[in-house]
């Protein structure tokens, strides 16, 4: 039928767009971090795990005695495709007996691993590996420095979160330079790690790639808890952004970061970014009166919120992070 000149085809009313409901859970590289945080966190895994030894046991008994009977620590991390379930911490009790002649055994493994056939193992042993020079101190930051540009782009991830671990401060270039080639790679995380890295060094870096992260509308798990920790003046901005855009969930999560970073840089520094955007009818009282509004609760409140995000889990905190295994 011909349209009458004229008329005017009336448009159906826009829908409104749906409050997202994606769920968003932490990545690998920080499931990784929350375990080797300090030996209080290690400790606390291995004893939830122990909870489920009468269950796991019969599925995994084969597995412990092997890695119990073996006598060297050649021996041992050659065992390290057993270290799941029951045998992961068995694996890891058994490379604790012995000394720092193990660095050296595990910094030659790491030449290697990259030929494992398998991701899901390849992946798997890197954990384990790497897992295991968080705790050499000086010694397993200086393999991981030395064998940083010998490890995929996933190893480099978790490598980058123990020299954070470690406090290797000759490691911050590197992990900067890392972060710079993987942040714009949206299908992987691996940004997550350099991230962990940079923060747990102090580098201001880490603040400036926040703000640019909030800025190009990256969302991820981590992004308010590392803005609690780490953000400063430059994601003020970016952050009153976000507030308007996104669900109350993550809207509340944006409102308790800005208040960490209100506390760390002082209420001057937050007005003069209120003001970059204020519109000229607000006089600077006002300004200074919303800056004193955020500043009246105390840091800590925000240190509670993200509070794996500064320090190791507690047993409720395993059962709400850990709902299944490490890795991918």
């Amino acid at each position: 039928m011909a349209k009458r000149r004229g008329s005017k085809r009336r448009r159906p009313a826009p829908r409104p767009k749906p409050v997202s409901t994606e769920v968003r859970v932490p990545s690998a590289q920080s499931l990784f971090r929350f375990q080797l945080t300090d030996p209080q966190t290690r400790d606390l895994m291995r004893k939830t795990l122990s909870r489920l030894k009468p269950i796991l046991w019969m599925r995994d008994r084969e597995k412990v005695n092997q890695i119990e009977r073996a006598r060297t620590a050649e021996e041992v991390l050659d065992l390290v495709p057993l270290a799941r379930g029951l045998g992961e911490t068995t694996w890891h009790n058994r490379m604790r007996r012995f000394g720092p002649e193990v660095v050296p055994l595990i910094s030659e493994r790491l030449k290697t691993v990259g030929s494992i056939r398998g991701r899901a193992t390849r992946d798997m042993t890197l954990e384990k590996f790497i897992a295991e020079l968080r705790w050499r101190d000086e010694a397993g930051a200086e393999v991981l420095l030395e064998r940083f540009d010998d490890l995929d782009d996933y190893g480099k991830s978790l490598a980058c979160v123990v020299l954070g671990l470690l406090g290797a401060r000759a490691s911050a270039d590197k992990l900067w330079d890392f972060y710079q080639k993987v942040a714009r790679k949206r299908r992987e995380e691996y940004f997550i790690g350099p991230l962990w890295g940079l923060i747990d060094l102090k580098d201001e870096r880490a603040g400036g790639a926040l703000a640019d992260l909030l800025s190009e509308r990256r969302d991820f798990y981590e992004l308010f808890g590392f803005l609690s920790r780490a953000g400063d003046a430059r994601a003020v901005i970016p952050l009153m952004t976000a507030t308007t855009r996104m669900p109350e969930e993550r809207r509340s999560q944006a409102i308790i970061a800005m208040l960490s970073i209100a506390h760390r840089i002082g209420r001057d520094a937050l007005v003069a970014e209120f003001d970059k955007v204020a519109s000229p009818e607000e006089s600077r009282k006002s300004l200074e009166a919303a800056a004193d509004q955020i500043l009246a609760r105390p840091a800590s409140l925000a240190e509670e919120y993200f509070a794996s995000f500064y320090r190791g889990l507690t047993p409720d905190d395993v059962a709400q992070v850990f709902p299944g295994r490490i890795g991918r």
